[in-house]
């Protein structure tokens, strides 16, 4: 037969550049999986250092991140890996360097990746991403309260402007606020890194339960926003209230994500 005749070759499914990215794309989302698969020839860490794909990799995985470990939040903000290796994630790894001046640092909560810190003195919040390193310092804005224990009034949270940005993000400031009990009000205001700047205030007032303040000592106190940290849920930001409040949700201010007292 003419060598034209011959049938030619298959070519490989794994050089199908196309293919290939959705091979790797369902790799599981664990720290070790990428950079194992990228020591097994150039090809393939070309597409593992694409930053194209590494953004639909975090897309692909969005719903199951895995739990790379927690910080102790009693001062200390040491790194508790969970994971066994090689995935595990050594605690250095997740050292938070402190800048003079910085003080105590409450931790407000994480999300997305990031970790959102509370210096009470100068009054500032630091949005920090513990896998880069980057840190931005942001002082809160003038007005959000008139009460100077601002560390037992002001609560916040942090999250990606959207899913699969990397670069930009939100941050979300509340606060209880007014004169005695009965006159309070919550404040919030949302920060935005596209923009550099905070938006203007948005207030809601806060019930006041006559009858709850004469029932016990408890309900004696001013409404003030509790310590815990926020829940999102669906696109909505929540704190709970604690004081003399009895009642529904209401609603502060829609960030995109919408934040609710």
């Amino acid at each position: 037969m003419p060598a034209s005749s011959h049938p030619s070759s298959q070519a490989s499914p794994l050089e199908d550049g196309n293919l290939l990215r959705e091979i790797l794309l369902r790799l599981p989302p664990d720290p070790s999986s990428l950079p194992r698969a990228s020591l097994a020839c150039t090809r393939w860490r070309d597409h593992v250092a694409d930053p194209g794909f590494r953004r639909r990799f975090r897309l692909h995985h969005r719903r199951n991140p895995p739990l790379l470990g927690f910080f102790d939040g009693c001062g200390s903000l040491d790194f508790l890996p969970t994971l066994d290796a090689p995935d595990r994630v050594a605690p250095e790894r997740f050292s938070l360097k402190r800048d003079e001046g910085d003080g105590v640092r409450r931790p407000l909560g994480c999300r997305h990746g990031l970790m959102l810190l509370l210096v009470p003195k100068p009054l500032r919040v630091i949005v920090w991403d513990p896998v880069t390193g980057d840190q931005h310092r942001l002082d809160v804005p003038p007005g959000l309260t008139t009460n100077e224990c601002y560390e037992s009034v002001i609560n916040g949270a942090v999250l990606r402007a959207a899913a699969g940005d990397a670069e930009h993000f939100k941050v979300v400031m509340v606060a209880a606020d007014g004169d005695g009990v009965e006159n309070r009000r919550a404040v919030a205001c949302v920060y935005s890194s596209e923009t550099g700047a905070w938006g203007g205030f948005i207030t809601a007032p806060i019930p006041y339960d006559a009858d709850a303040h004469a029932s016990g000592l408890f309900w004696r106190f001013s409404t003030s926003i509790y310590i815990d940290h926020a829940v999102l849920a669906g696109d909505s930001l929540y704190w709970q209230l604690i004081g003399n409040f009895e009642g529904e949700a209401e609603p502060v201010c829609n960030a995109g994500a919408g934040a609710y007292l």
